[in-house]
């Protein structure tokens, strides 16, 4: 079986992913597949004048971006207020998690927008080995924290072992680029294929390219020279953490956004086509109108028309055809109710509360996302901490699963206070309160206000 060989669940999701990628991607994906999402009107008629009408009849179509656009603002919605990363000991992975500059944060976005977009994808924890026996030389070699997208996790295996479900095998598609030896001026791209797998000693690490493995195989292990038992690769889902077939969150939007683009096609075909007149002449005699032809029959208010008695010029005109239009706009009422976040100034004066009632089944898909988000950074974190060999003391990352933007209430905060005051309240239900609605830094500790507050009274 080669190296590139596809999980059954993947090649049964890969089409579906592709679309995802492309109604995403936007316009520019969308035309360049051209019949694959707008069919050829006479489609058996293989002519060169037939073409060249689909040509024109593509050229005029208009993919409104709708599902990239609610996708982006899903995405901001939720990376609004900075996620919380409290961790001293390894505080260096906020501003560079990855080893290549990529923030915690980023990393973060990455999940979030591949969950919602094609339903999975996934964490793969590593740090770089400086010796053979897997021991650090420099305290500073921390592990890092790679990204990979669900079109990316090719294979997979998972077994039961002592009543837990653990991935044995995983195969990761990467793009390793390549400098020409010829040209150290042009790039290409080589395709490769990372092998983590589970053997008797432990957890491996193959990197291959095509049938041919390019480099030994490497068991990773932890600062104090044990093997890892367990693959440490996260796996984020949709529904749930796990590899199992997952729901793409906006796919019913992207399939309705697709629909919408093919009316679209048709709509602007009859505004064209209904949009330029037709001149005609009636009654004119064959002798006339050869002799019209002959000094070159114009139109305008400049040219005079002469015709024979009886004759007539005219203009004709199709109807218009509303039902394309009507189609459309059926269909984008079908994609607000799907969640498209569309511009709406009806919105300006509804409060949070209403907001929140009218987009709750919308907005929940994404809070839960959201939410296996934040469950796989935290559960990344304490593979970092065990390739360390040190403990994870409480939960070091959090961004907030809220789509609605929450408005304080100052009789709350003010029942709040006096209760703590009454010694009915702790201060950290206080502090809770002011750091839910960002009236104080969200990131600071309880311990942290205490300290601030304490330092004002005494200045």
């Amino acid at each position: 079986m080669p190296i590139d060989t596809k999980h059954a669940d993947y090649l049964a999701m890969q089409e579906r992913w592709q679309r995802m990628k492309d109604v995403t991607d936007g316009q520019d994906a969308i035309k360049k597949a051209t019949t694959k999402y707008l069919p050829m009107p006479n489609a058996d008629n293989h002519t060169q004048q037939n073409q060249a009408l689909y040509k024109n009849y593509l050229a005029r179509a208009v993919f409104v971006e709708i599902t990239k656009d609610t996708l982006d603002k899903y995405t901001g919605q939720a990376f609004s207020d900075d996620p919380v990363f409290n961790d001293d000991e390894f505080g260096a992975l906020e501003k560079d998690a990855n080893g290549s500059g990529v923030s915690i944060y980023q990393i973060a976005q990455k999940c979030f927008i591949d969950l919602m977009r094609y339903g999975r994808c996934g964490i793969f924890i590593d740090m770089a080995q400086t010796s053979s026996e897997g021991a650090d030389v420099q305290d500073k070699n921390i592990p890092r924290l790679h990204f990979y997208s669900a079109t990316e996790i090719i294979n997979w295996r998972v077994e039961q072992k002592d009543g837990l479900k653990r991935p044995t095998m995983i195969v990761l598609s990467e793009t390793h680029i390549q400098t020409d030896p010829t040209d150290p001026f042009i790039d290409k791209a080589v395709q490769r294929y990372r092998h983590l797998g589970i053997d008797d000693k432990g957890f491996f690490v193959e990197v291959w390219e095509k049938d041919r493995r390019i480099d030994e195989r490497i068991y990773p292990k932890k600062s104090n020279g044990e093997h890892w038992k367990t693959i440490p690769f996260v796996v984020l889902g949709s529904d749930t953490n796990e590899f199992a077939e997952q729901s793409i969150p906006l796919e019913s939007l992207a399939l309705m956004n697709l629909a919408h683009y093919r009316n679209s096609a048709d709509y602007e075909d009859s505004v064209f086509r209904c949009g330029q007149v037709q001149p005609y002449l009636t009654g004119v005699s064959e002798h006339r109108l050869k002799s019209l032809e002959e000094n070159n029959l114009a139109f305008g208010s400049g040219n005079t028309l002469i015709l024979e008695q009886g004759s007539s010029f005219q203009f004709a005109q199709a109807s218009p055809n509303v039902l394309a239009g009507e189609a459309m706009a059926d269909k984008l009422a079908i994609m607000r109710e799907l969640g498209a976040k569309l511009a709406e100034t009806t919105n300006a004066n509804k409060t949070a509360t209403q907001a929140a009632q009218e987009n709750a089944a919308q907005n929940a898909t994404a809070s839960m996302c959201m939410a296996n988000v934040n469950e796989a950074i935290n559960r990344a974190m304490l593979k970092v901490y065990e390739y360390k060999n040190r403990e994870l003391q409480g939960i070091p990352f959090k961004a907030k699963q809220s789509f609605i933007n929450p408005t304080p209430d100052g009789n709350m905060l003010n029942t709040l206070i006096s209760l703590n005051q009454a010694a009915l309240a702790p201060k950290q239900a206080v502090f809770d309160y002011l750091r839910k609605y960002n009236l104080i830094n969200p990131e600071l500790t309880d311990d942290d206000i205490i300290g601030m507050i304490d330092s004002e009274l005494t200045a």
